[in-house]
């Protein structure tokens, strides 16, 4: 039985954030502006405030950083980092589509240098010239091509029910 302490990660560290694509399945990234993050690509995301939900943090921090409002309904994952001190960090990610009548526009311009839609292959030469800002970014965006893979083959899917 799994009731003791020893068998329970304390993870105190949460993120949250949403991998948004266009018609086009193109991702949409933001380029970071600060420490040792600058110049690099991610997802909209944030650290999870005190009584926060995760959800809600996604959608707060994608409000934040390409100016979106969107409500999320589909969970795609968590992912477990650890940051440079070795703290670990759940990073909880949803998936949207682009809400073609809004803007993109990022309200911390202090933090967000800009935001802008990234093909698959462009997604992968960022990873491997190295500007993407972790490996999760990968991870993250595979998963959200993986998911829109899912719903198109559940859309060609037809079913027939015989009278």
């Amino acid at each position: 039985m799994q009731y003791d302490l020893n068998h329970h990660i304390e993870i105190t560290a949460q993120a949250a954030g949403a991998v948004i694509f266009n018609e086009q399945n193109e991702v949409l990234l933001v380029k970071e502006m600060l420490g040792s993050k600058k110049g690099l690509w991610h997802i909209p995301s944030g650290s999870v405030e005190k009584d926060e939900f995760p959800v809600n943090t996604a959608e707060r921090e994608v409000k934040e950083e390409t100016g979106l409002t969107l409500t999320l309904n589909h969970y795609l994952n968590t992912y477990v980092g650890r940051f440079d001190d070795g703290e670990l960090v759940l990073r909880h990610v949803w998936f949207s589509t682009y809400p073609t009548d809004q803007a993109v526009l990022p309200s911390f311009s202090d933090e967000i240098d800009c935001a802008r839609f990234f093909s698959r292959e462009e997604v992968i030469a960022l990873c491997k010239e190295k500007k993407l800002r972790m490996h999760h970014t990968m991870l993250m965006i595979e998963d959200g091509f993986a998911f829109i893979h899912q719903k198109r083959l559940n859309k060609e899917q037809t079913w027939c029910i015989s009278p």
